[in-house]
């Protein structure tokens, strides 16, 4: 009777959260195939992505490459840059690519993609080749926020000591590598700021090896309308809202 009683005792459901990647850095190179763009309006911006599958010509190993999604801040767009560059992707040209493994995207989706390749990484810098010109820059992203321990210093090296479209936007608070003295100083003097944009530079005098260097600092008024806090906001990339 014992054994029958706890026979028919409900069981509790137990939910198994599976844990989430830690993103790790990627440099591959390849030729880029089944190239896919898109420019579409995104409830009162427009917005640009791409995708395209490579092959890493090192390991021989298939990837799902994503573009990061541009990011819209008040009336500011702060990246992703396109250079101008126009490469012939029906040509399956090679490219280079520096990046992160997984979907850096909130939320971690990508149009109708089913995103099923065993290896999916986004892209923060692309480079094509040229047959005369040798690598181009075709695509940066300028939104940083933190990724890994392990993945942060190897972005940010790709980026160090160098100006736009190598420059960053981000939130103050979340950033892995500390802001210059002179930088700190005017955030402390900036109370309302929330947004920085920047540059990054090698600093030895720093543990992680970088610093950011302030260019604009940005945030709400009192009626919630983005101004700069420091800086010249006239020279910060507006968002494209033409409907």
């Amino acid at each position: 009777m014992v054994l029958l009683l706890l026979a028919s005792a409900p069981v509790k459901s137990r939910t198994v959260t599976k844990p989430v990647p830690v993103p790790a850095a990627v440099e591959l190179v390849g030729k880029a195939t089944e190239f896919y763009f898109t420019r579409n309006y995104n409830s009162y911006y427009w917005r640009e992505d791409f995708s395209f599958l490579l092959t890493d010509e090192k390991t021989g190993n298939r990837w799902r490459v994503l573009s990061r999604e541009p990011t819209p801040a008040y009336d500011w767009r702060m990246g992703t840059t396109f250079t101008g560059l126009k490469p012939d992707w029906k040509g399956e040209p090679r490219v280079r690519i520096v990046g992160v493994t997984g979907v850096d995207r909130l939320p971690a989706t990508f149009y109708d993609f089913k995103l099923e390749e065993a290896n999916i990484a986004t892209a923060h810098l692309v480079w094509v080749e040229g047959a005369k010109e040798g690598w181009q820059l075709y695509n940066v992203n300028n939104w940083f926020h933190k990724w890994s321990e392990r993945a942060d210093p190897v972005i940010y090296s790709h980026y160090a000591d160098k100006v736009a479209p190598y420059d960053i936007y981000g939130f103050i608070s979340g950033q892995s590598a500390p802001f210059s003295q002179q930088s700190q100083e005017l955030i402390e003097q900036a109370k309302g700021a929330r947004m920085f944009h920047g540059v990054i530079r090698r600093a030895k005098q720093q543990a992680f090896g970088y610093e950011i260097e302030v260019l604009h600092l940005v945030g709400p008024d009192k009626g919630g309308n983005g101004v700069a806090f420091y800086g010249d906001m006239r020279t910060l990339p507006l968002l494209d809202k033409k409907r």
